[in-house]
């Protein structure tokens, strides 16, 4: 399997949530090479009408996503817990761990995504 570039990952995701207003090389805030940071000054970042990501989603446990407003009857069933993996839409988190990225958070605000340097991943 291929691991995506920074860059692809980048216009990957801004393709995919083109409401992301802010994505700058880890670099910029950290020192750490590699990674890409996101801020998220508004909370207008949505997929397919849900919150992209949400670090307190793990707090919401077992509210049903139709609470807060989800209009697609399948998602509507599931819990706000199941719906996101590490306060990132399951879907996305899927997406970016099989081109070989992973999130981690740094606050509730800044998050960053990070490539896997694990064997089975080619750069």
């Amino acid at each position: 399997m291929n691991q995506w570039t920074r860059k692809q990952i980048m216009k990957g995701l801004k393709k995919k949530v083109p409401e992301i207003d802010f994505m700058k090389k880890s670099e910029r805030f950290l020192g750490r090479k590699g990674g890409i940071w996101t801020y998220q000054r508004s909370w207008n970042w949505f997929y397919k009408g849900v919150p992209v990501f949400d670090y307190e989603a793990e707090e919401y446990g077992h509210v049903p996503m139709s609470e807060v407003g989800e209009k697609d009857p399948i998602l509507q069933k599931m819990e706000i817990r199941t719906a996101y993996v590490d306060g990132v839409y399951r879907e996305i988190h899927t997406w970016l761990e099989d081109r070989g990225w992973y999130p981690q958070w740094f606050n509730v605000d800044t998050l960053f995504f990070w490539p896997y340097e694990i064997e089975g991943f080619e750069k």
